[in-house]
């Protein structure tokens, strides 16, 4: 859905947001997201946020690719760091993008997503350590 992926566009624009230590979205969001594989070059998530739940705020340091496995409607929630805290600045709702659909997307900075459907959120998320998901078309 174009409009999902134009509104995540401003708040992912910059990787120095997308590297605030400690809250890498393995670390940060173990319930929603899973390593399916991870070497130097990649790193493959599988990410699933369960009916009405929010997860815990993250960030995505590297460009990626992420296909829509079971795609839901969601509200996209940003924060900044204020005095070391995360603090919410702007959160929007989103329409659920069709099965199957890939979009490309840059560094995420702080974010949590909630599902607002009635089915597990569940998509495979690419992430692209060296950056090159970024730059090519």
């Amino acid at each position: 859905m174009r409009t999902l992926l134009l509104a995540l566009t401003p708040f992912a624009a910059t990787v120095a947001a997308a590297q605030t230590p400690g809250f890498d979205a393995v670390a940060a969001a173990p319930k929603s997201h899973r390593i399916l594989f991870e070497d130097d070059k990649v790193r493959v998530l599988r990410v699933e946020v369960m009916p009405g739940a929010t997860e815990p705020v993250h960030d995505h340091r590297w460009p990626s690719i992420m296909y829509f496995e079971r795609p839901q409607p969601i509200t996209y929630i940003e924060y900044k760091l204020v005095d070391g805290r995360p603090v919410e600045t702007q959160r929007f709702d989103a329409h659920a993008l069709t099965v199957g659909q890939t979009v490309r997307g840059a560094p995420e900075g702080l974010h949590a997503v909630k599902n607002r459907g009635t089915a597990p959120f569940v998509a495979v998320r690419v992430e692209f350590k060296d950056g090159t998901a970024a730059t090519s078309r």
